[in-house]
């Protein structure tokens, strides 16, 4: 039986239509017949749990304030620790040199979820206290920060203008020379804890950020860096100067540093009503998951008690259909959703991880369709089959559907996340970068990058078996 799990000939892949039913397809070979069986009659179970609290696990910042009927109400703010530059441009600089600094949130195109046109303010704290490695989506930031510590403050929208580079919209708050000035000291006197974010960390702990006026939006923010403008100046002769205008990134917000997003969703009563009456409901950011029963034994004795020698596991799918609630700021469902066995979910989101499609698996929302597909699951039976003798155990039948945010990296060595590194910052400065629609997925994270609201109709779910007999015609 092992033996011929593990051999799946090319031709029993040849997808059949869908049934409710058994279906049988055969062909005559070679004096041999192979019969394709379909099962689609399984039934799925789920309800609605909490999923309130989550790891500090994405370099998205989310800013801003958002109302909406079928969701609710989501206040996010952030904290961040700051990734220095290894080296300060020293040469022909002095601190009288220094001529303004500012801190730029950058914002890819659409990236906002809400009003594009109401002003809101951004205001940017200096925080005086560690932020603490255990950090959560529910982190509460006052005793992290003074008032008396205000760094500066600007007003912005969703249309906010581009930045140099043409790719970006940005919000820039302008901050006191002053404080690039110190940094700059600092550098002169003690360069070696530039060189490592621990250290640098001490020194300046990082920046908390609010909207302190306004409502109606949520920002993405992909990128945040320190700016410090500055003129060098070069002797030309024993009478003449040059001066050259130019600016560098002191700070950088990278994937090595600690940054998460202090969340507080008001979920409103609309939903709370349809959990309460038993909806399966997935919500975004730290709101709603969905607990699943799967059919894990039925489908393994269906398979089992109709198998012999010639029989090979083909496949097993999962189709979930949805509902998308209407809510007046365009809240759409998760982008991504991640099926894994309960028991394993923690785990597997405290630390980077892909989905193997054996033990763990995700599905994008195919919005045409208004469904996410698992398509993939062949292998989680086979393991059971193998290594159990196909006897699941209750654990194996229960599992989590939960929203995620999937990192995604360029093949190319030299793109992607990599621009978002401590490494490629310490040697070229900070530039945000995302990855293209053909870049790998390298890492799933639990979902903060933007708010998002669906039902799943598991009334109509299918999860359809699919494996070949062949016999020999006498």
């Amino acid at each position: 039986m092992k033996k011929l799990l593990l051999l799946l000939p090319a031709l029993v892949l040849l997808l059949l239509p869908y049934s409710c039913t058994e279906d049988r397809i055969g062909s005559s070979l070679s004096a041999t017949k192979v019969e394709v069986v379909g099962d689609s009659s399984f039934v799925v179970s789920g309800y609605t749990v909490k999923n309130a609290d989550v790891p500090a696990r994405t370099i998205t910042q989310l800013l801003g304030v958002i109302q909406a009927a079928n969701y609710g109400e989501l206040h996010s703010t952030f904290v961040s620790q700051m990734m220095p530059a290894a080296d300060i441009d020293t040469g022909g600089v002095t601190v009288n040199e220094i001529d303004s600094c500012f801190f730029i949130f950058n914002i890819p195109e659409g990236g906002f979820t809400g009003d594009s046109v109401t002003p809101m303010r951004a205001s940017v704290y200096k925080l005086n206290k560690q932020l603490p490695g255990d950090i959560t989506s529910s982190f509460e930031p006052e005793e992290y920060f003074s008032k008396d510590d205000l760094l500066g403050a600007a007003s912005y929208t969703g249309m906010q203008y581009r930045d140099s580079s043409g790719l970006h919209r940005n919000i820039k708050v302008e901050v006191d020379r002053s404080v690039a000035q110190e940094m700059f000291r600092k550098f002169k006197t003690d360069p070696q804890i530039f060189r490592d974010p621990k250290d640098f960390a001490q020194y300046f702990p990082g920046i908390y950020v609010h909207s302190s006026f306004g409502s109606g939006r949520i920002m993405n923010i992909l990128g945040t860096e320190f700016v410090v403008y500055y003129r060098k100046i070069f002797p030309l002769d024993e009478e003449r100067d040059t001066t050259w205008n130019e600016y560098m990134s002191y700070l950088g917000a990278t994937e090595e540093i600690l940054s998460n997003n202090n969340l507080h969703l008001d979920i409103s009563e609309n939903v709370k009503n349809m959990v309460a009456a038993g909806d399966a409901i997935i919500q975004t950011p730290a709101a709603y998951e969905v607990r699943l029963k799967l059919p894990v034994q039925e489908i393994l004795d269906k398979y089992k008690n109709n198998s012999d020698a010639l029989t090979v596991f083909n496949s097993v799918s999962l189709e979930i259909p949805v509902e998308e609630l209407e809510n007046e700021n365009n809240i759409d469902p998760p982008q991504y959703l991640l099926l894994v066995p309960t028991a394993k979910k923690s785990e597997f989101l405290s630390k980077t991880n892909v989905p193997d499609n054996e033990t763990s698996f995700y599905a994008q929302y195919d919005s045409q369709n208004k469904r996410y597909v698992f398509s993939e699951m062949r292998d989680y039976f086979i393991k059971i089959l193998e290594e159990k003798d196909g006897k699941a155990d209750e654990e194996d039948s229960e599992f989590t559907l939960t929203p995620i945010d999937v990192v995604t990296d360029e093949d190319d060595e030299d793109s992607g996340s990599i621009y978002n590194s401590w490494y490629f910052y310490m040697m070229y400065g900070y530039y945000p970068q995302s990855s293209s629609s053909d870049a790998a997925v390298v890492d799933v994270k639990p979902a903060v990058e933007r708010p998002s609201i669906v039902k799943l109709n598991l009334e109509d779910v299918k999860i359809r078996l699919y494996y070949s007999r062949m016999s020999v015609n006498n």
